[in-house]
């Protein structure tokens, strides 16, 4: 693997891990979702189903909570579902 492949790797794995903790951080760790991540501006996590798009929504003010807790500067939450917009909150 070159160098700008493992960095790139590198860099989609951490944008995953601080997706997830957020979302831990909020309680939203039953989530049916495809994936999650986080860059500095955009939060964005992808559901299988209606419900956890449901339970996201719902839970707007926790993840505000969470990306605040976590000194982050998210302004944008993107939630997906089948990796369409759903909404943008």
């Amino acid at each position: 693997m070159t160098v700008k492949t493992e960095k790139l790797i590198y860099q989609i794995r951490q944008a995953q891990k601080l997706g997830q903790s957020i979302l831990s951080l909020a309680g939203l760790t039953d989530l049916n979702m495809v994936y999650a991540f986080a860059t500095d501006t955009t939060l964005v996590v992808n559901c299988r189903d209606y419900g956890s798009l449901w339970q996201l929504d719902d839970a707007q003010i926790q993840l505000r909570h969470a990306i605040t807790l976590a000194g982050l500067k998210i302004s944008t939450i993107w939630i997906e579902k089948n990796g369409q917009l759903a909404y943008e909150f």
